[in-house]
């Protein structure tokens, strides 16, 4: 029986981890370092990884098996594609940049909008959490008084409704947001986030600086 050569790695598309990767051809570079094209078996996605020869017992190295024959062990050098990496913007609390994480997360895997929608709304309610906690109520009421204190532009407040709203259906309806409404409502937590934290720290850096050169 045939046995197909795989490679243990976290597939960059459907992001699963730990998934054994197909290694559909190869090609040798010198005795000590091959090239692999995988095939993932769950999403069917391409990708491509440089292997470097590990002594048995190196972390991270892996066996493989082409019709019974070991032709490892190796470790992955680099691969191809990278997943995704998180968008984070500058300056952000803590726990704001771990919930926004869990939203990034979910935002990359199809089937995951509800999950995804729920963290970006709770990512806004922690930021604006942190820029005023003695404000209490709902959400939708801190919203409406930080635009009455001029504290957030009426534009912010429009996109933290939307963000809010998107992420209530995200929790409480049946039918999940369209991917649309998921690319949507990441790109105004982002811009909301960068208002609230990014540029207001960056100018207060600008500014310290100026006074360290006076």
């Amino acid at each position: 029986m045939l046995i197909m050569a795989t490679l243990t790695h976290q597939c960059p598309h459907c992001l699963t981890e730990h998934i054994a990767l197909q290694i559909v051809a190869s090609d040798e570079r010198g005795g000590h370092l091959s090239v692999a094209w995988l095939n993932c078996p769950k999403c069917r996605q391409p990708s491509c990884a440089t292997l470097d020869f590990a002594r048995p017992g190196t972390p991270e190295h892996q066996w493989h098996q082409y019709a019974g024959d070991v032709i490892g062990p190796w470790k992955v050098g680099q691969f191809w594609p990278q997943p995704p990496a998180d968008e984070i913007p500058l300056h952000v609390p803590e726990n704001v940049a771990r919930t926004l994480k869990q939203a990034e997360s979910n935002f990359r895997i199809k089937g995951n909008e509800e999950a995804s929608g729920t963290m970006y709304r709770k990512t806004i309610d922690l930021g604006l959490k942190a820029i005023d906690a003695t404000i209490k109520g709902t959400l939708e009421k801190r919203i409406d008084k930080l635009v009455d204190q001029g504290r957030l532009t009426r534009s912010i407040g429009e996109w933290a409704h939307q963000i809010r709203s998107l992420g209530n259906d995200s929790a409480h309806e049946d039918t999940p947001p369209s991917r649309d409404e998921i690319i949507a409502l990441r790109k105004f937590t982002s811009l909301s986030l960068q208002y609230l934290f990014t540029l207001p720290e960056m100018v207060r850096l600008a500014a310290t600086d100026l006074d360290g050169e006076k």
